[in-house]
């Protein structure tokens, strides 16, 4: 009986694993020269929802890939005028342009600063306001365990008189930057298993904030919301692009409005980006890139040399994977 039921179990298992299926396209053709490949001085290691490390200690973000290096054991977490935000495993965040570093009991996975105050999400779901002329926290505030997240992690927002901190349970906790406390919560994502926020940006009147199963935009006192599960996202002008988990692509505007969509049976998109003409490009884990114009339509497929382990990361219209660079414009 026994071997029995460990022969039903591994021919179901070996039919749930045959039975994956893939993207292929109907045709495809070799990736233009047009738009060349640049080999960059080094592989990235670790990516988050600003930027990405690479081997050699660079850091890559929307200024390029870095002249300089980080300390040794430490990946970028975010950068402002006050200097390149970086942090390591044993609780240290390290400011660049004043090369300070605190220690603090957790280790930090996201942060933002402003002139002496620095605003920090913590591996444990803690997040705070340090101080960094009077060497202590301003706030600490502590949140459930999130064992599992995204690492496209969002940064906190420093804004007039606010700070929104993204939380690993799927909030965003609003804090007053005059008394230091939290004046409302968000409940963006509190249900799935993976639901720290990998989106959360303010644009003019507008906040967009996502999971990677739920969106949400509060547009001039509008709250509106979407379940959707997401693999990547971009943001351009007054308009939101999403390449969903089961292969769709759309373009929505600030109330989430779908304004356009396509379907690509079975394809997973690693990354999404447009060129200077609003051309959307994505590319896919069997090694292809796909091409469209913003009706999405003229769909173009090429193939493309990227393999489904490599690390990406997008800024603008640049696409950075493993040690190359694609550049759209």
């Amino acid at each position: 009986m026994r071997s029995l039921l460990f022969f039903l179990l591994a021919l179901g298992l070996f039919q749930g694993c045959s039975s994956k299926q893939y993207y292929t396209p109907e045709e495809s053709s070799l990736f233009g020269i047009e738009k060349p490949i640049i080999t960059t001085p080094s592989y990235i290691t670790s990516i988050n929802a600003n930027g990405a490390t690479t081997r050699d200690n660079r850091i890559i973000n929307n200024f390029g890939i870095s002249e300089f290096t980080l300390p040794d054991g430490f990946v970028y977490l975010n950068n402002s005028t006050n200097g390149i935000l970086s942090a390591n495993k044993t609780g240290d965040i390290n400011i660049g342009e004043t090369n300070t570093t605190i220690n603090f009991s957790s280790n930090v996975i996201a942060a933002s600063i402003e002139n002496n105050l620095l605003a920090l999400v913590f591996s444990d779901n803690s997040f705070g306001v340090y101080d960094i002329n009077e060497s202590k926290f301003k706030l600490k505030e502590y949140g459930a365990n999130s064992f599992i997240n995204d690492t496209r992690i969002a940064s906190p927002v420093i804004l007039n008189k606010i700070i929104l901190f993204p939380t690993l349970d799927g909030k965003i906790a609003i804090v007053d930057k005059e008394n230091f406390k939290v004046s409302r919560t968000l409940m963006i994502d509190t249900q799935n298993d993976i639901k720290n926020v990998i989106l959360l940006k303010t644009l003019g009147d507008t906040l967009i904030a996502a999971t990677g199963n739920k969106i949400v935009s509060l547009n001039k006192g509008k709250y509106t919301t979407k379940d959707m599960i997401i693999a990547n996202y971009f943001v351009k002008d007054q308009f939101v692009y999403l390449a969903l988990l089961d292969g769709t692509v759309m373009k929505l505007d600030f109330d989430l409005n779908i304004l356009g969509s396509k379907k690509f049976k079975f394809a997973k998109f690693h990354a999404i980006s447009l060129d200077k003409d609003d051309n959307i490009y994505l590319i896919e884990t069997q090694g292809y890139i796909l091409s469209m114009n913003n009706n999405f339509e003229n769909v173009k497929v090429y193939n493309f040399p990227f393999y489904d382990d490599e690390k990406v990361f997008v800024s603008g219209d640049k696409i950075y994977f493993d040690n190359k660079l694609l550049k759209l414009n």
